[in-house]
């Protein structure tokens, strides 16, 4: 199994980030006051009265105020398809699985549209509400021994230190940096801290 983050790896940027400035585009006022929600709920995360996953539903909570938002994820998807690396095209099996900390919502689309079967990202209800907890770092790990149990990880692609702990438990581990792919070795210096 050859295992694949997403934004940054696969996707050139972050979708989440993106998403949000499409958003903008189409939304600004909705966009805006779900901002300034997220601020708040971050300063609340900061003091430890809240949790990273409201924040990210604050954040995020335009999309579910749309009166049709799977229309604008599917638009959204087929508008930034474009941001697919080549390097990822070139590397396609069938043994492919993206793990993010995006929300299935539009990971699911894009791996679709890539021929990608296995997607293990932040999963959401119809409301916005994570449901568990954000797939990043060692949550992600736990996610794949979960969904593909005793199949071992061949290869794993990323460009964030956060997920380390794929490349110090696969067979092979590649960094990603742009579009040039580095071998893994510990102590390597992520250009991406996250």
């Amino acid at each position: 199994m050859n295992i694949y983050d997403f934004d940054g790896t696969i996707y050139d940027g972050d979708s989440t980030k993106d998403i949000i400035k499409y958003g903008f585009k189409r939304h600004p006022f909705m966009v805006l006051k779900c901002l300034k929600r997220a601020r708040r709920a971050n300063a609340d995360f900061g003091l430890g009265l809240g949790t990273f996953e409201q924040v990210k539903e604050e954040l995020l909570a335009f999309i579910f105020k749309m009166k049709n938002y799977p229309k604008f994820i599917n638009d959204f998807v087929e508008s930034h398809m474009k941001k697919i690396k080549p390097l990822y095209k070139s590397r396609h099996t069938d043994n492919d699985v993206i793990v993010t900390a995006s929300y299935d919502l539009w990971v699911n689309l894009f791996a679709r549209k890539l021929g990608v079967r296995n997607v293990i990202a932040t999963r959401v209800d119809p409301s916005g509400k994570i449901m568990g907890i954000n797939c990043k770092g060692d949550e992600k790990l736990r996610r794949i021994r979960e969904a593909l149990p005793n199949i071992p990880i061949e290869n794993a692609y990323t460009d964030s230190q956060s997920d380390e702990v794929l490349l110090i438990n696969a067979a092979n581990g590649y960094v990603i940096e742009g579009n040039k792919v580095i071998p893994y070795v510990r102590g390597y210096k992520f250009k991406k801290k996250d």
